[in-house]
């Protein structure tokens, strides 16, 4: 089998590729939301067999269980808690947290 091309050309054009993902799954949540979640594995699937990361703010938009595609008051819940944030979808009922740290200000 021939080995695939990880280039940073490559690597650059799976970005651009992801990126045009996640804009289509949320242009389509609200029409098809099946087809949202499809994007979102797409994206996952390119971004493992190019060995990149997705970016963060792609990472928030999907569920980490289910993968399905997240809308804020759709199909997911946002809570702050401790200085966490809380979020919780409604497909799996599945509690993500992510840390919000202060920025540390420097008294002058």
């Amino acid at each position: 089998m021939k080995e695939r091309s990880r280039t940073p050309v490559t690597k650059k054009i799976a970005r651009e590729r992801i990126e045009i993902l996640f804009e289509q799954a949320l242009l389509a949540f609200s029409a098809h939301p099946e087809r949202s979640n499809r994007y979102v594995d797409i994206a996952r699937r390119i971004a493992m067999r190019q060995r990149i990361r997705i970016d963060r703010e792609f990472r928030r938009q999907y569920c980490h269980h289910c993968y399905s595609f997240l809308v804020p008051g759709k199909n997911m819940r946002v809570r702050v808690h401790r200085s966490n944030v809380v979020v919780t979808c409604h497909s799996c009922n599945k509690k993500t947290r992510y840390r919000v740290v202060r920025p540390h200000v420097q008294s002058t």
